[in-house]
């Protein structure tokens, strides 16, 4: 396993700074391996330092790895800034897009003799390449996905509610593992479907509705995030006919990942062809996203995203065309960054499922 805590400080200081602070859940997790919910990593001169209180002692004992554990007396701001001070710490940076207002302000006020610099993208930028361990969690999401649209599939039928398949969607994967959901899982059927985030409702579900399933779960603190359109009975032409269109366009995306392309390119690859097709103005969307620790993290795969894709990167290839009152069909798969292309972390079938 990876110094995450070394590598971060090596980015801190080659940015000029003497000392860190990082105190967003997420990052302060993913740099230390702490799966708690209240600390704060404090780098220093002195070295790191894991700051939490005495309901973690056992848990941050076991897990923390790579950085000295003090169990906090006071706040957990209050407990940082004095650390800070013993370090005699005078550049200090923290996170801006984590840090709240207040928290700043009381951070110049307690400590006016250190110059408080916003950082952004640190911990992020490490994000972006998972490690072995990181994958093989990624792969155990997906596994757990590909069996929970397999099972749902058993429960579709004209009457039954949106939201009874979503809750049975998660149910499942609760069963096989998860520990809880990506996302609020997205269960869209008939006109419902050209909703890109129509989040499961009371609505029956009727024949011949397409039905839009986008969902994921959390499995040891990695995200899955899959996208499946299920017919309700025989399809109509003009059904298959986007169905087709999509299908063709997400795999056009999935065969432009490959490091040294840019998510541009992906994005290119998939709008191209829908555009070609006469819906370009039905698909508003990117084409994807940077999963992880967060459904949603950087790189982003859209039009004017410039990212290069490397080796270990983790984003999803989910092109889509919605036809307002009518239907939508998206496609998405999460795939991993290799070394010659991708690897698809579902087995679940894209041609059109009908039930």
């Amino acid at each position: 396993m990876t110094d995450r805590v070394a590598a971060l400080q090596a980015l801190a200081q080659a940015q000029g700074l003497d000392a860190l602070l990082v105190y967003s859940d997420l990052n302060r997790n993913y740099a230390s391996r702490f799966t708690g919910t209240s600390g704060a990593l404090l780098l220093t001169a002195q070295g790191p330092l894991f700051l939490t209180d005495s309901r973690y002692t056992l848990q941050a004992g076991k897990q923390v790895r790579h950085a000295k554990v003090v169990l906090q007396t006071r706040n957990l701001l209050v407990e940082a800034v004095e650390r800070f001070k013993a370090a005699k710490a005078r550049k200090i940076g923290f996170e801006a897009g984590h840090v709240t207002v207040a928290h700043y302000e009381y951070l110049k006020k307690a400590y006016p003799k250190a110059q408080w610099i916003p950082t952004r993208g640190l911990v992020e930028g490490l994000r972006l390449i998972k490690d072995a361990d990181e994958s093989q969690r990624m792969r155990a999401a997906g596994r757990i996905t590909d069996k929970a649209i397999h099972h749902i599939l058993a429960y579709i039928k004209p009457g039954v509610r949106e939201d009874e398949l979503a809750a049975e969607l998660e149910h499942k994967m609760r069963r096989e593992g998860a520990e809880g959901t990506s996302f609020d899982s997205i269960v869209a059927s008939g006109w419902r479907s050209a909703l890109p985030h129509g989040i499961a409702s009371g609505k029956k579900v009727e024949k011949g509705d397409f039905i839009v399933f986008d969902f994921g779960c959390k499995f040891e603190g990695y995200c899955s995030d899959m996208t499946r359109t299920v017919c309700v009975g025989k399809p109509s032409a003009a059904q298959k006919k986007v169905y087709g269109i999509v299908q063709r366009a997400q795999a056009a995306g999935l065969a432009a990942v490959r490091p040294g392309k840019t998510t541009g390119d992906v994005d290119a690859a998939a709008r191209n062809l829908i555009k070609k097709a006469g819906y370009g103005k039905r698909f508003g969307h990117g084409t994807g996203h940077g999963v992880g620790v967060e459904v949603h993290e950087d790189p982003r795969v859209g039009p004017k995203a410039k990212d290069v894709l490397k080796p270990g990167m983790a984003i999803t290839v989910e092109p889509g065309i919605y036809l307002d009152g009518q239907f939508g069909v998206r496609i998405e798969d999460l795939v991993l960054v290799t070394a010659t292309g991708c690897e698809n972390m579902y087995r679940t079938t894209k041609d059109l499922i009908i039930v």
